[in-house]
């Protein structure tokens, strides 16, 4: 009954896309997100650069997520006409994650169509690697809706994240597009003492960064966490997933914070060290050189209902511990920069600089093409 629902779905789309898919193909950039209701960074500054750099494309940017409950994806299926109507009018459509009008529908030769996804690595499964597991995604889900079809070009940082991109989105080698995603351009910038003056994180505390990985449903166990850490020494921010809520008391307790209103890549630039465990942060945090640790408490469930592309354990050991304990005695030690090190030069190979302006102009090429 699934199957057929979806198949009736899939073909209605494609019927409401004919007559749509005849307007003329324009000088015209698209980019489409299903990841927030508001731009991302990497959207943001692509959408400069090609305003500021090439005004005489016109370039939109269409970002929503699927609300909750039946109106929720109602409101949804009226927004993915719009996004038809701007396809098929676009010589060029980004994404940052998987599009169903993007996928189910078949487009016109002419469009191309770039996924930048949203992360710069995968230390954790995703897409056609998760077919079939706890976690996954459904066979029939997959085949029916078309899953990261239609991709001319995928964005990633070295070879060892494109053959792991290659079996996620299940696309040829030769697709791949080696290239940093713009917000890597922000990563060495300046920030710390912004938000040190507006938390009033004393100058003599560094500033430990927590960002774990979404766990749908799950708690994570924050208080063992903050038990581990020496708030004498560090001030702990806590930057969860923005669908994890955190207790209510957490905030009130001295030597953390719970931030939701700065994003994740600030409090890069402003920390001095992160804490992570199966989230692609990782690989971007590398490129700031500052220390980098794995907490993976509960990695013996998440390989079995997820499953790991990048396993800490063999990767950094000297970095990773599986309970606070060991996170602890981690944070008083000497720290291996050499495995860190190591770690960045295997996934990130491409310049992490000009990396807006680079895309920018490989977008523009494409359009100039067209004349």
């Amino acid at each position: 009954m699934k199957r057929l629902l979806l198949t009736i779905a899939a073909g209605l789309l494609r019927l409401v896309y004919l007559p749509i898919r005849r307007r003329p193909v324009q000088r015209k950039v698209t980019i489409i997100s299903r990841q927030s209701d508001a731009p991302s960074l990497d959207i943001r500054l692509l959408q400069e650069e090609l305003e500021k750099k090439h005004p005489d494309v016109e370039c939109i940017a269409l970002c929503r997520t699927i609300g909750p409950g039946l109106g929720g994806k109602l409101s949804y299926l009226f927004h993915m006409i719009t996004q038809m109507k701007h396809i098929a009018a676009s010589r060029v459509v980004v994404l940052d994650g998987y599009c169903i009008a993007a996928s189910v529908l078949d487009h016109k030769p002419e469009t191309k169509i770039i996924q930048m996804w949203h992360a710069v690595a995968a230390i954790k499964r995703f897409g056609y690697q998760t077919i079939g597991r706890e976690g996954g995604h459904s066979a029939t889900v997959a085949e029916v809706m078309r899953m990261h079809r239609n991709y001319d070009y995928v964005l990633c940082c070295s070879q060892a994240t494109g053959k792991i991109f290659c079996e996620a989105f299940r696309t040829a080698p030769e697709r791949l597009l080696f290239m940093g995603l713009p917000r890597l351009d922000r990563l060495t910038a300046s920030g710390k003492e912004k938000l040190r003056e507006k938390f009033r994180i004393p100058k003599d505390k560094e500033i430990l960064l927590y960002v774990p990985t979404f766990r749908r449903g799950q708690q994570i166990p924050l208080r063992d966490l903050i038990e581990a850490v020496d708030r004498d020494r560090f001030t702990l921010v806590i930057r969860l997933h923005p669908l994890d809520q955190p207790p209510e008391d957490l905030g009130n307790l001295p030597g953390v914070i719970v931030d939701t209103e700065h994003s994740t890549q600030r409090w890069l630039r402003a920390c001095d060290r992160i804490i992570t465990d199966y989230s692609a942060l990782a690989v971007e945090a590398s490129i700031t050189g500052k220390p980098l640790y794995y907490y993976l408490y509960d990695i013996e469930s998440y390989e079995t209902s997820v499953g790991l592309n990048v396993d800490p354990r063999r990767e950094m050991p000297h970095a990773t511990a599986l309970h606070a304990d060991q996170l602890k005695a981690l944070l008083d030690g000497d720290y291996d920069f050499e495995e860190l090190k190591r770690f960045r030069e295997k996934y990130i190979t491409v310049e992490t600089s000009g990396c807006t302006a680079g895309l920018g102009e490989f977008i523009y090429g494409i359009v100039e093409e067209i004349h």
